[in-house]
């Protein structure tokens, strides 16, 4: 095949890679932001189906800028060769370049899996009120008091916080002012009431918000829970809140 041809096709196909990982990204970002995976679908595919589309793109754009190099490899070499006064000679050692090209590569991939993997962390155990506090560790001492039935925000409650809420609510983002790591936040007063009234939980806007009653706020549908996650937090909310 001509090799002009061959460059033409490569070309080709590396622009629409790259426009399809723009692409998803773009739909990953927006019209299926973070923590919408289980209430928002695309065409048929939820948030994580299109991670997986936008990956394997990227892997398929990886593979066709590998022939590329490959192709252009002696031209690559000589001109880098000689712009850096590399090589002495026209026709440097193309074998000896790869193989410390592929080197280099391989051991930056390891660097770069091996510190990804050392520095994953795992998201620091919410802030609570020193009413909450005090009853986690009062129930630590059952000598000293009777055992409590009541929900734990902590072992129950936050783990449904920290799956559907914490994208926008949490460390990196606090929209509406408010994060959900932070117990003492639901409790604070956001427009005209708090999100949370302890032993109330017809009256408490958390529930009206989760529930999909109310829908007078933006991305109101975004806000809505499973109906067991809805009553698993609306049974903490009539025991006290604690």
């Amino acid at each position: 095949m001509n090799r002009t041809l061959v460059n033409v096709i490569i070309d080709l196909v590396a622009t629409h890679l790259l426009l399809g990982m723009v692409a998803t990204g773009y739909l990953l970002r927006f019209p299926l932001p973070p923590g919408s995976n289980k209430i928002l679908t695309l065409w048929g595919l939820s948030r994580h189906q299109w991670g997986d589309i936008h990956f394997w793109i990227s892997l398929g754009l990886l593979a066709v800028l590998v022939i590329h190099l490959a192709l252009h490899w002696n031209w690559i070499v000589t001109v880098i060769g000689k712009r850096c006064h590399l090589v002495k000679t026209s026709q440097p050692s193309l074998v000896r370049s790869a193989v410390w090209t592929l080197g280099v590569f391989i051991v930056l991939c390891v660097a770069f899996g091996w510190l990804a993997q050392r520095d994953v962390k795992a998201l620091p155990q919410p802030i609570c009120s020193s009413v909450s506090c005090r009853d986690e560790i009062d129930t630590q001492n059952p000598d000293l008091h009777t055992a409590k039935s009541k929900t734990s925000v902590w072992a129950d409650i936050y783990p449904i916080f920290a799956t559907n809420c914490l994208d926008c609510h949490g460390p990196r983002k606090q929209y509406a002012g408010f994060r959900v790591d932070h117990l003492d936040d639901l409790f604070k007063t956001h427009g005209h009431s708090s999100l949370v009234i302890p032993g109330q939980s017809s009256q408490s806007t958390l529930i009206a918000i989760i529930s999909g009653t109310k829908t007078n706020m933006a991305m109101a549908e975004s806000h809505k829970l499973s109906d067991s996650e809805v009553s698993r937090i609306t049974t903490w909310i009539d025991q006290g809140a604690k």
